[in-house]
């Protein structure tokens, strides 16, 4: 699920551009969103993989869980996310994402994380870009901070790539190979 991750941040950042004024929605909303949404759920598809995965996740994060029963299962899921995201900002804000978007109204939604798009005028032409063009920049404000979203996201990958190749669940070969862009 990593490399669905990888993925969407890939189509993501092919995806923003200029507004033609003739696209029904920005395409690159849904991404952002689909990919917040990725970010997080690697908890449970992590999580729900293996037995011994769930195992190396409670000795790294030092917490309780009854491995044979449903509830004891979805109790340690419960401390897993919430130790995840304790350990890591950016996958709390995917999660603030993902969640609020999904169930409209959180319980315990952070006040702190917004997401926002703005469509600003290109102050210089590059590209296809002329000055006064509609392109699209999504942010994500957490508190004072502001992240751009793509960066969000790259940030989120590598919190969970960092994992996975720590607790032996990926190896340094199965690492995603760097994006090149030639001139």
């Amino acid at each position: 699920m990593v490399s669905k991750l990888s993925f969407e941040i890939d189509k993501l950042m092919n995806s923003q551009s200029v507004w033609t004024k003739s696209e029904g929605f920005p395409e690159p909303l849904f991404i952002a969103f689909n990919t917040a949404v990725t970010a997080w759920h690697i908890t449970d598809w992590l999580w729900e993989s293996r037995q011994e995965t769930r195992a190396l996740l409670r000795k790294r994060f030092k917490f309780e869980f009854n491995e044979w029963t449903m509830s004891g299962r979805d109790k340690g899921l419960e401390r897993f996310q919430n130790a995840v995201c304790k350990d890591s900002r950016e996958i709390h804000i995917c999660r603030e994402i993902a969640n609020a978007s999904k169930h409209m109204r959180k319980r315990k939604s952070d006040p702190d994380v917004k997401a926002l798009a703005e469509w600003l005028p290109a102050i210089e032409p590059a590209g296809h870009v002329k000055v006064g063009d509609l392109v699209l920049q999504l942010s994500i404000y957490d508190g004072e901070k502001k992240w751009d979203a793509v960066r969000l996201f790259i940030e989120a990958f590598g919190y969970w790539e960092q994992l996975l190749r720590e607790e032996g669940l990926i190896t340094r070969d199965a690492r995603l190979p760097d994006k090149i862009v030639s001139p």
